[in-house]
């Protein structure tokens, strides 16, 4: 058989076909073309038969290489396209669709099993699916499949159905994080330094993914009294392997494997950390509408600071922020529970609190389940194991007419809880859920949460609607109260360590995000808020809440001011206040700003320049005062193609000076070659896995 990989046509034939057939043809066209031989220019007795190619669409028999299009959209591979003369009628022929090419079409299930071959089981037997089409552009170098799309699974712009995926080449990859702040005290004369740092390294072989998580922190910190005398000079500096796991896609189940180190993130039970293994449903095999929810958190820097995100004492996101308002959104719908947010301002000052991370509605589509499996035995933040062999699961059932059941497990030898709830879809408005959940405890010693057999309930309500014609969004709404006796599997853990310090013990929890967005008046509200009491200590409030407002004043165009409004609160420590902004366009890529800050730490007021360089760069310098002392600061900002890089510096009149630096990369080495690329912070590993 001839073959015309990458279209070396071999004879005046193939270019009579491509001529006579106006580039694009349809395999099984019966329109006869006419055209007159005295236009070719044949030496001697050349003869030509050319009856074959009186039928629009004829294609030479022969080998193709060609890029396949599924109703428009292209698979990411060339193909070998073989072209064969119909067995039934020698003027027609065929494309040979091969069993690789029909998996990577897409078909559903049932469909794809009822398939009948030919030609030793090689090809597609012609004609089963009505409906379905084949042309080949040889101009483009392209074959166009029309399928009808009640034969495909779900498919959109932006996700492709799992018969189109594949395990990616072997490789190594590394990623990171690293960010150095130095300050030096005008009182005093202390210098103090810290590099801290966190990322992955890991590698891919075949459908398996091996990682491992690293953090690491140094801080020095010396007195300028006298230099030689070391009792004034104090180093402190850690390095951790915080995790160590592998993982692999189950593409059938829509599932993954993972083994080795790993949060609970459950939708229905309270999460911590284990050492074993878990099979679950993944959100990023599923269509972008049907994902769950990405933590948002936010809060309000009053000069450049660093903010830290960890979980269980792993740190999960660390970045430099400039001073004001910052809400951080691209942490990954993987992460659930309650997350730490560290921000260590450049001039010294530190403020903690907890963020909650919504729990949406566990609702699943009719029909579909979604589930997670895991056993293993719970450990500490430094690897040390706790606890007995735990064993749980949970799963959720799209019943019908949008209502879903769902439940859970969690077991070892002392300690039981069990989840049941149910859900329902209330279309236009929204999405509600309500659930119970029962823990049994045998304590067989004196803790700080008693002694013997203790049980208790959790009950739970979450609410979700988006309101697309009003421009809003609840992201999410919910109300948990718990009884006294009721503990989660890490109060249990706890209940086990001999410090008999009690952690937990809620007894009524709310949350709400919500978004308002009023475009005719260049109106919009954000409002992050929750509110937590406890059975034995003091409640808890947080919230932030901004106002923000675009108007024209003038032939001013494109003006803003927006006032947040926060509290942020842990360990009996409250950080509350206010922070104005103001900007007003300088030109198409300048601002001048005003931003104010009003709290309990200390009042400032500055004046700034914004301005964007190009789309990876831009700056921002400031001057005003604070505690009636005069400050300076700057920032930087710059998107690399090697690297995120972020600079910043403060002065402070009378108290202290500063200058930070935060780096954010990756790099990859595979066999055909590696490199360093810049990876967002919340997709890590992304060309990898």
């Amino acid at each position: 058989m001839p073959n015309h990989s990458n279209f070396r046509l071999r004879g005046i034939a193939c270019y009579i076909a491509l001529a006579i057939s106006g580039g694009s043809v349809n395999a099984w066209a019966d329109d006869s073309i006419q055209f007159d031989p005295r236009f070719l220019e044949l030496k001697g007795d050349t003869k030509i038969d050319l009856g074959k190619f009186s039928k629009k669409g004829y294609v030479d028999a022969g080998k193709y290489n060609l890029r396949v299009f599924i109703n428009k959209p292209p698979l990411s591979d060339e193909y070998d396209i073989n072209w064969y003369v119909s067995e039934n009628d020698p003027t027609k022929n065929y494309a040979c669709l091969t069993p690789e090419l029909v998996a990577a079409l897409g078909l559903k299930e049932g469909i794809a099993k009822s398939l009948q071959w030919t030609h030793n089981d090689e090809c597609l037997k012609p004609g089963q699916l009505d409906g379905m089409e084949v042309e080949n552009d040889l101009s483009q170098s392209a074959l166009l499949l029309t399928v009808p799309q009640a034969y495909l699974e779900y498919t959109s712009s932006d996700w492709d159905p799992p018969s189109r995926w594949d395990d990616g080449i072997p490789g190594l990859i590394a990623d990171y994080s690293l960010n150095a702040q130095t300050r030096h005290q005008e009182q005093g004369g202390e210098d103090s330094h810290d590099i801290s740092g966190n990322g992955t390294v890991g590698a891919n072989l075949g459908a398996w993914r091996f990682r491992a998580d690293w953090q690491s922190d140094y801080q020095h910190t010396r007195s300028n009294d006298d230099d030689d005398d070391s009792s004034n000079s104090t180093t402190s500096k850690h390095w951790d392997w915080s995790r160590y796991y592998a993982w692999r896609a189950l593409p059938s189940l829509k599932a993954k494997l993972s083994l080795g180190e790993d949060y609970l993130n459950s939708d229905i039970f309270d999460g911590f950390n284990y050492i074993g293994s878990s099979v679950s449903t993944d959100d990023q095999m599923l269509p972008p509408n049907l994902r769950g929810y990405a933590p948002d958190v936010s809060g309000v820097a009053h000069s450049s600071a660093k903010v830290t995100i960890s979980q269980m004492g792993r740190v999960l996101y660390e970045t430099q922020v400039p001073a004001g308002p910052f809400r951080i959104q691209d942490i990954g719908d993987s992460v659930s529970g309650t997350l730490h947010v560290r921000v260590e301002e450049q001039n010294g000052q530190v403020q903690e609190y907890d963020v909650t991370t919504a729990s949406m509605p566990f609702l699943t589509r009719q029909g579909q389940v979604r589930y997670k499996v895991m056993m293993g035995r719970p450990e500490d933040w430094n690897h040390k194991t706790e606890g007995g062999f735990f064993s749980g699961g949970e799963a959720s059932w799209g019943v019908a007419d949008g209502w879903s059941l769902y439940g859970g497990a969690l077991a070892d030898k002392h300690y039981q809880s069990a989840a049941m709830g149910v859900g329902r879809d209330l279309a236009q408005f929204g999405a509600l859920a309500f659930d119970v959940t029962h823990s049994h405890v045998n304590l067989d010693h004196d803790s700080a949460y008693g002694k013997g057999k203790l049980d208790g309930n959790s009950f739970r309500v979450s609410y979700a609607k988006d309101f697309d014609e009003l421009n809003s969004r609840v992201t999410f709404a919910g109300y948990r109260f718990s009884e006294k006796n009721f503990m989660t599997m890490s109060e249990y853990l706890d209940a086990n360590q001999s410090d008999m310090a009690r952690t937990g013990n809620d007894k009524e929890m709310y949350t709400i995000t919500y978004n308002q967005n009023f475009a005719a008046a260049g109106v919009s509200i954000y409002l992050n808020y929750s509110h937590r009491t406890y059975w034995d200590r003091p409640e808890q409030t947080n919230y932030n809440l901004m106002f923000s407002h675009y108007f024209n004043m003038g032939s001013i165009r494109n003006m803003s001011i927006s006032v947040t409004g926060y509290r942020y609160e842990y360990d009996d420590n409250a950080d509350k206040g206010m922070y104005l902004s103001m900007s007003i366009p300088w030109s198409d890529s300048s601002t001048v700003t005003y931003n104010g800050s009003y709290g309990s730490e200390s009042d400032s007021s500055q004046v700034g320049y914004f301005k964007r360089v190009d789309d990876a760069t831009h700056y921002q310098v400031n001057v005003g005062t604070s505690e009636q002392h005069g400050s300076a600061d700057g920032y930087l900002s710059h998107d690399g193609s090697l690297a995120k890089v972020d600079l910043s510096a403060n002065y402070h009149e009378g108290e202290y000076r500063s200058a930070g630096i935060a780096l954010q990369g990756g790099a990859t080495l595979t066999a055909h070659g590696g490199g360093a690329a810049l990876y967002p912070e919340h997709g890590r590993h992304a060309p990898a896995d």
